[in-house]
């Protein structure tokens, strides 16, 4: 499945920690042209974001805090895994999700948020975003 965890230290010191997101060095072919990066908020438990795959698209997430359940699905071979991004952690762990994957984020923790590059931009009249139902959102009333 197309998909990759890197795990490194953060950097503390009596004001916090830094961690290195993403540096272009990391970056191949097309990926170095810059995409967006963006920022995304889940203020409840079980509040799920995703259920969606890119045919054309590549996004690296992290967790800065809380818990987020991830779970992918290759929609070409139907293989399937789950993972735990933990935000409260020592250590960072990215997830880097390729084309075609598709991927639900689910809040375990009273509150997460994550910050997510994705190698191309955002645009409504093109979004390149599939539904793809991975988990079903009964809580919010709505698939998405």
């Amino acid at each position: 499945m197309n998909y990759e965890l890197k795990y490194s230290t953060k950097r503390r010191d009596p004001r916090g920690f830094l961690v290195d997101f993403l540096k272009a060095d990391e970056l191949k072919g097309d990926d170095k042209k810059f995409g967006q990066i963006y920022f995304i908020t889940f203020e409840k438990p079980g509040a799920i974001r995703g259920n969606h795959y890119h045919k054309t698209k590549k996004e690296w997430f992290v967790v800065g805090q809380g818990k987020l359940m991830i779970i992918l699905e290759d929609i070409k071979t139907k293989e399937r895994e789950s993972i735990i991004l933990d935000g409260d952690d020592d250590k960072y762990v990215r997830l880097s999700v390729g084309e075609n994957i598709a991927h639900a984020l689910i809040n375990l923790t009273p509150f997460a948020y994550a910050v997510n590059y994705c190698n191309k931009p955002y645009h409504d009249d093109n979004p390149d975003s599939i539904f793809y139902e991975l988990v079903k959102d009964i809580k919010n009333g709505s698939k998405k």
